[in-house]
């Protein structure tokens, strides 16, 4: 049997940083994500650091054509 699930870094990424500016540990983001922990804030900043990445990655999308 295989493992199907996959290590998302982006994800990895934007979770060492949201622990790094909220000062918590990396495994009570995990869990505020997954709905185990109620902290608003960290969610708050998570939510904003991706939609930050999202924008800047259209941005260059459309920038830089990929044909």
């Amino acid at each position: 049997m295989k493992n199907t699930k996959k290590r998302n870094s982006e994800m990895a990424y934007r979770v060492k940083r949201v622990a790094e500016i909220c000062g918590v540990k990396i495994p009570s983001v995990y869990k505020i994500l997954r709905g185990d922990r109620n902290n608003e804030e960290v969610f708050t900043t998570y939510m904003e650091l991706r939609e930050r990445d999202n924008k800047l990655l259209d941005e260059v999308k459309k920038l830089v054509p990929f044909t």
